[in-house]
């Protein structure tokens, strides 16, 4: 089980990404990690520093994929941001936390993409 939503995971970073590069954002790195969490994609829309939180769910079964992104791990998003920011050098760069909520056909196809901008 835990594998099987590891696969579906990155099947919808792998979507959210090719979808961002089409609206015209520049990936600038995938899945950065700490021992305190991690941040699914990183890009520029612009001039602003985008932080992407991605959830991808097969089916509409317990709800919509965006319904999981609630107060405390948009928190968690930006406390890895900040994380982030210290180490790089885009320290004064304007930034946003953006959501993409996927919903996959159990055929892997996608039935739904939603990209929710500055969501925090």
């Amino acid at each position: 089980m835990k594998q099987d939503n590891k696969k579906t995971g990155n099947r919808g970073e792998e979507l959210a990404s090719e979808y961002l590069q089409k609206k015209g954002y520049k990936i600038e790195e995938r899945n950065f990690h700490t021992r305190f969490g991690e941040l699914d994609i990183i890009c520029w829309d612009g001039e602003i520093l985008v932080f992407v939180e991605v959830k991808t769910k097969i089916g509409h079964d317990f709800g919509e994929p965006e319904e999981m992104v609630n107060k405390g791990k948009l928190i968690q998003v930006k406390r890895m941001a900040e994380l982030y920011l210290l180490q790089s050098t885009f320290k004064e760069s304007p930034c946003r936390v953006d959501v993409v909520a996927i919903v996959l056909k159990e055929d892997g196809e996608v039935e739904k993409l939603e990209h929710y901008e500055a969501v925090y």
